[in-house]
C-alpha cells in the first residue's frame, strides 16, 4: 500500500541527517525539509484546503517548489502543477478547468498573476514565494495573497490531522503541454507515482549515496515523477537549479559532485560544446539519462568519451512515463532507437487508423510502423473533466499514445514522429523523423527537425528547419546529401531548408512543430512567396 506519503515518511525516518534539498542558498536535511513540508501542509489546513482539493503550483523551480508538491501529497490535496511560462490565459484555463481552491506563485510572476486574478474572481486562496531565483524581483504581492514562509513560520508546533491514503487517491493533475490543442490533466494517483519512482530506481540503479542535478522543471513528468521522486525514494541528495544555464550547470555539477543528470539532448550539446566544457570537472558523473530527440552519432561518441560513459535515452509522456528505455550498452550500436520496454511497461505497435478504434490484438509486423499502445501500473488514469479524450486515449486497459512506432527483428522500438505530424506528400506518407534521422548524419547539421509545409503541386512539401554547428553549411549541400542518400527516397528528401538558431522545445525536448510551421508561414507572408 505505498504511497507518496509513505515514501516521503520512509525516507525521512530512515535519512534523517542525510542532505535532501539544495537550492540556493538553501541546504536541508531530510529531518530539515520535513519540517518545512509539515509546515506547509499544516498552513494549507489552516487556509481551508482538504483532502481531493487542487493547489495550483504556477511558479518557478525552487526549493519551495519542491515543498509545495510534497506538502499537498502530505495533505492528500492534488497537486496541479504549471508551466510558469503559460500566459495569463492560459495558465486561468488550467486554474478554471481544475478548479484549484489555492494558488501559489512566484513573485516575479505578479504583472501575470494580475491578470489571472482578473480571470479568476472565485479563485480566494493566493500565497507569494519570495526571495526565491534569481529573478525575484522588488515588489509586493496585495494584502489579500499570503506569504509562503510565513505561512509556514506560522504553525510551529502544530499539525494538521494528515488523512490515510492509498494507492488509489488522486496525486496530482498534469497537464500535457498542448502541442495539438487545448492542455489535457492526466490524473495521475498515488499508486501510478509511485510505479514510476520505483521502475527509476530499478532501471537506473539509484542509491542513497546518489547525488541529482535537477535542471528538468518539476511541473513536468520527466522532471519530478521520473527524477525528483525516485531520488527521494532512495534518500539520495536533489540539487535545485531555479535556471538552465550551460556554464552554472557544469559549475554545479563540479561544486556538488553530481552523479546523475537528467538534460534534454540540446542541453547536452550545449555543454558538451560550451567554451568551459574542458576545465569543468565533471568526473563524478556515473549517469545521464536523456529523450525527446535524436542525437548526432559523432556528438553521442564525444558524450560517452568525454562527458559520462553512460547515457540512457528514454521515451515516455505525461500519461505514461519512462515506458521504453535505452540502456548505455545500446547507445552507439542502436542509436536511434528508444530501446525495450522498462520493468513495468508492456508495448505493442497496432495499425494507425484514425478513423476508427483499432483493437490491442491488432499488431503490425516488424518492421512496419504503427501506433505505439502502452500497458502498465505507471499509466494515468483518465483525463480529468475529459470524458472524450479519455475515450479515444484510454481503452480496454491500453494507452493509445498517438506515437508512430516499428519494432525491430530485435525487439528495439524506433520513433517515427507523433501521428499527426505525419506528412503526405503526393499521396505518400512521409513519416519526419525518418527524414530527421539521414540529416543528423549530415555533416554540419546540429540539430534538425522537418514538417510539411503546404504545396500547391504535392499537398505538402518536406520541409527541413536545421541548427549548423557549421556556418558555411548551405541549403544546397543540405539537399544534395539527402539525395545521395540510400536512406531517403525521392520523394521523403527536403524541397526546402531553413536555417534557424535554435528549434523551439517543449520542457521535455520535444519540437514544436507547429511554432516552426507557423513561423514559416508568416515568413511566407512577409515575403509574398
Amino acid at each position: 500500500m505505498l504511497t507518496i506519503t509513505s515514501l516521503f515518511d520512509n525516507t525521512v525516518a530512515k535519512y534523517p541527517e542525510r542532505l535532501a534539498l539544495v537550492c540556493g542558498d538553501t541546504c536541508l536535511t531530510y529531518a530539515q525539509w520535513d519540517v518545512r513540508v509539515r509546515g506547509f501542509a499544516q498552513a494549507l489546513f489552516d487556509l481551508g484546503v482538504r483532502q481531493t482539493d487542487r493547489v495550483a503550483i504556477f511558479q518557478k523551480t525552487s526549493d519551495a517548489t519542491a515543498t509545495a508538491y510534497f506538502a499537498c501529497q502530505l495533505l492528500g490535496a492534488i497537486a496541479v502543477p504549471m508551466n510558469y511560462r503559460l500566459s495569463a490565459n492560459e495558465a486561468a484555463f488550467i486554474i478554471r478547468d481544475s478548479s484549484a481552491r489555492a494558488l501559489i506563485y512566484d513573485e516575479s510572476m505578479l504583472p501575470v498573476i494580475a491578470k489571472t486574478e482578473q480571470a479568476l474572481p472565485d479563485l480566494r486562496i493566493y500565497i507569494c514565494v519570495t526571495g526565491h531565483g534569481e529573478e525575484a524581483v522588488d515588489a509586493y504581492a496585495p494584502l489579500h495573497h499570503h506569504n509562503f514562509d510565513a505561512l509556514i513560520d506560522s504553525t510551529r508546533h502544530r499539525d494538521a490531522p494528515l488523512p490515510t491514503l492509498t494507492p488509489d487517491d488522486i496525486s496530482a493533475l498534469v497537464y500535457t503541454s498542448g502541442t495539438t490543442g487545448r492542455p489535457k490533466g492526466a490524473i495521475h494517483t498515488h499508486g501510478n507515482d509511485v510505479a514510476i519512482a520505483t521502475n527509476c530506481v530499478m532501471e537506473y540503479s539509484l542509491t542513497s549515496t546518489d547525488a541529482a542535478l535537477h535542471i528538468a522543471p518539476l511541473y513536468h513528468v520527466g522532471g519530478m515523477q521520473a527524477y525528483f521522486m525516485p531520488h527521494l525514494m532512495v534518500g539520495a541528495a536533489n540539487i535545485v537549479l531555479p535556471r538552465y544555464d550551460p556554464q552554472r550547470t557544469l559549475a554545479a555539477i563540479a561544486r556538488h559532485r553530481i552523479t546523475t543528470l537528467f538534460a534534454v539532448p540540446t542541453q547536452i550539446q550545449d555543454m558538451l560544446f560550451h567554451p568551459t566544457f574542458a576545465q569543468t570537472d565533471h568526473r563524478s558523473l556515473r549517469m545521464i539519462t536523456t529523450g525527446g530527440a535524436a542525437i548526432p552519432a559523432a556528438t553521442m561518441q564525444r558524450v560517452i568519451d568525454e562527458f559520462c560513459p553512460n547515457i540512457f535515452n528514454g521515451y515516455g509522456m505525461t500519461e505514461a512515463s519512462l515506458t521504453l528505455l535505452l540502456h548505455p550498452r545500446d547507445a552507439l550500436s542502436r542509436l536511434g532507437s528508444c530501446g525495450k520496454p522498462t520493468l513495468i511497461s508492456t508495448c505493442r505497435i497496432v495499425t494507425n487508423d484514425p478513423e476508427r478504434a483499432v483493437p490491442p490484438t491488432e499488431c503490425v509486423d516488424a518492421g512496419e510502423v504503427g501506433q505505439l499502445i502502452v500497458r502498465g501500473p505507471q499509466l494515468a488514469r483518465a483525463y480529468w473533466n475529459n470524458p472524450v479524450e479519455t475515450a479515444k486515449k484510454f481503452r480496454d486497459g491500453w494507452l493509445y499514445t498517438g506515437d508512430l512506432f516499428s519494432v525491430d527483428a530485435g525487439g528495439y522500438f524506433h520513433f517515427h514522429g507523433r501521428a499527426d505530424d505525419m506528412i503526405v506528400s503526393g499521396g505518400e506518407n512521409i513519416y519526419p523523423r525518418e527524414v530527421e534521422e539521414v540529416l543528423y548524419h549530415c555533416p554540419g547539421v546540429q540539430e534538425a527537425a522537418v514538417i510539411g509545409m503546404p504545396d500547391a503541386k504535392w499537398g505538402q512539401a518536406v520541409t527541413a528547419f536545421v541548427v549548423r554547428s557549421d556556418t558555411q553549411l548551405t541549403e544546397d549541400a543540405v539537399i544534395a546529401f539527402c539525395k545521395a542518400s540510400d536512406d531517403l527516397a525521392p520523394y521523403k528528401r527536403p524541397k526546402k531548408v531553413v536555417f534557424v538558431d535554435r528549434l523551439p522545445l517543449n520542457p521535455s525536448g520535444k519540437v514544436l512543430r507547429r511554432e516552426l510551421a507557423a513561423s514559416a508561414a508568416q515568413d511566407l507572408l512577409q515575403t509574398g512567396t
